[in-house]
């Protein structure tokens, strides 16, 4: 018998959301910090959502981004040249223009209004 052609490509989306399962307390811990949601009280959230916003979380300061830069550095070689973009690691200059790194608290007093932030409650 023979796999349907989509067969691989549900092994492979699983398989790179398996994660999730074994840092179910790490990314609840993220949902508060980040996103403001309380996942023990969040009736309301689509596992469709969930996982987009689960699979985002290693772009963001927090637990699971420091697991996923962790990793990342033990499957690197040691004496690997390369170095890696972590949140104390300044953004690379940009040829030509200005390109400058601030933190959300100073984003937010720069440019009032643009960024709002969930409160929980």
């Amino acid at each position: 018998m023979q796999e349907p052609d989509y067969a691989q490509a549900i092994v492979e989306r699983v398989d790179s959301r398996l994660w999730i399962l074994d840092h179910l307390e790490d990314v609840d811990a993220d949902f508060l910090a980040i996103y403001g949601i309380d996942l023990e009280q969040a009736d309301a959230l689509s596992a469709r959502r969930f996982f987009a916003l689960t699979y985002r979380l290693p772009a963001y300061t927090g637990v699971m981004q420091a697991r996923h830069e962790a990793e990342r550095e033990e499957q690197q070689p040691s004496d690997s040249s390369t170095p890696t973009r972590t949140s104390s690691t300044p953004a690379p200059e940009r040829g030509g223009s200005e390109a400058v790194e601030v933190s959300l608290t100073q984003f937010r007093a720069m440019y009032p209004g643009w960024v709002s932030v969930a409160q929980g409650g």
